[in-house]
């Protein structure tokens, strides 16, 4: 903006520096001028300066950037998410076989397995990516793990200039993906949606709160995330709000609303994606939301919140000596978490969603870390071409912290 400012004044200064010269140099002074002739005179003048004023506008106008054009505009500033389509990713048969094994891990336990959802995204190769999937595309309630779209939504507004100072968020940001804190999460939800929690509202007023609140969802489905619901904060928010009250329960007593919030592990795993692509709002913005992700997976780091996030969910089994970003969610009823991947010799590079709507996935400390070992030892053994029967054998002998890195050779 600042560019386009002095552009505009240097145009101005020199169009008065080359008028004034040129009056002084050339006018001579007119004793008899009449007085009719000295108001033609002006009228004249004065046309000529709004015709050449008309000629500077355009010329800044032309000269400015699409920044200066938008200010400028009287349309309404789009507010969708940037990344409009989804990945354009392949389909693998043994990234495939992998997933099907891995649904059999947790079919061979007896857990239902109509009430889970996988995306596998393998990015290892830097010429083409790879999905594959179980009830991938089935909307199911995501916990926590809509805090993950929640911080997006964030680093947008601020990116618009609509949250104008992102450093009175940075404990509230912290706290919601680090910890999951559902209180610092519900003064995000306001303030990227402009809405306040509160007593119940009734007519207009409801209508233009319940709208309000719903462009989190608009934001994201205009960009292809079909069907999905982020309006709903979650809960318990403090000692003194353990459900929905006032407009917060009229949210949820609305048709969408019935089941809370509604995420497919494809979108999850989709999003996470374009935070490690540095596709999210902006390859900064990005950088700052995988910031926020990561996680320390060595147990001699953790602290007491640490282990609520680690312990039961996919990365107690994997080594610790990787990069690894994530987010959870758990209630009574459900585990999920979506997950990045990535060795620190690059071999082997993944996104994991899961989603286990069910209290016995819920109950149950172990399935999350092994099926998540059992995907990371498929793939980081792929190069060596390993059937499923000896990765089997592999996982039953080795621990996390004797695996071996693949080589570079």
């Amino acid at each position: 903006m600042q560019v386009n400012a002095e552009k505009m004044v240097y145009i101005r200064r020199r169009g008065h520096s080359y008028k004034k010269n040129r009056i002084m140099g050339n006018v001579k002074p007119l004793p008899r001028l009449r007085y009719d002739r000295l108001l033609l005179l002006m009228i004249v003048t004065i046309a000529l300066g709004w015709g050449m004023l008309s000629i500077v506008r355009s010329l800044v106008l032309k000269l400015s950037t699409a920044k200066v054009d938008q200010i400028s505009s009287t349309e309404p500033i789009k507010t969708g998410y940037n990344v409009q389509s989804a990945p354009n990713w392949d389909s693998k048969a043994q990234l495939q076989a992998i997933v099907n094994e891995t649904v059999a891990i947790a079919k061979n336990k007896g857990f239902p397995t109509e009430a889970l959802s996988i995306t596998l995204v393998d990015v290892s190769d830097s010429g083409k990516h790879y999905k594959a999937g179980y009830n991938n595309q089935i909307l199911r309630f995501p916990a926590s793990v809509a805090k993950l779209f929640w911080l997006v939504g964030f680093f947008d507004q601020v990116e618009r200039g609509s949250i104008r100072d992102e450093s009175k968020f940075h404990d509230h940001l912290n706290q919601m993906i680090r910890i999951s804190d559902n209180q610092s999460a519900s003064e995000i939800v306001d303030a990227i949606t402009q809405t306040t929690s509160g007593e119940a509202l009734t007519g207009k007023d409801l209508t233009t709160w319940l709208n309000q609140r719903s462009q989190i969802n608009k934001f994201f489905e205009q960009a292809g995330y079909a069907g999905i619901i982020l309006s709903m904060k979650n809960y318990p928010i403090d000692n003194s709000q353990e459900t929905p009250t006032g407009r917060d329960l009229q949210l949820k007593q609305t048709r969408d609303l019935v089941n809370g919030n509604q995420i497919t592990t494809d979108q999850a795993a989709r999003l996470m994606y374009e935070i490690y692509t540095q596709q999210a709002v902006s390859p900064i913005a990005s950088t700052k939301m995988a910031y926020l992700l990561t996680r320390d997976l060595n147990s001699e780091t953790w602290d007491e919140s640490d282990r609520h996030f680690i312990e039961g969910f996919l990365g107690q089994s994997l080594p610790t000596d990787i990069y690894f970003g994530s987010k959870v969610g758990y209630t009574s009823h459900s585990r999920q978490e979506v997950i990045f991947v990535r060795t620190l010799d690059d071999q082997t590079i993944y996104i994991l969603a899961i989603f286990a709507n069910d209290p016995a996935y819920s109950q149950d400390q172990d399935i999350f870390p092994q099926m998540s070992r059992h995907i990371f030892d498929r793939l980081n053994r792929a190069s060596q071409n390993l059937t499923p029967k000896e990765v089997s054998v592999f996982n039953s002998t080795t621990e996390p912290s004797q695996l071996k890195k693949p080589s570079l050779n």
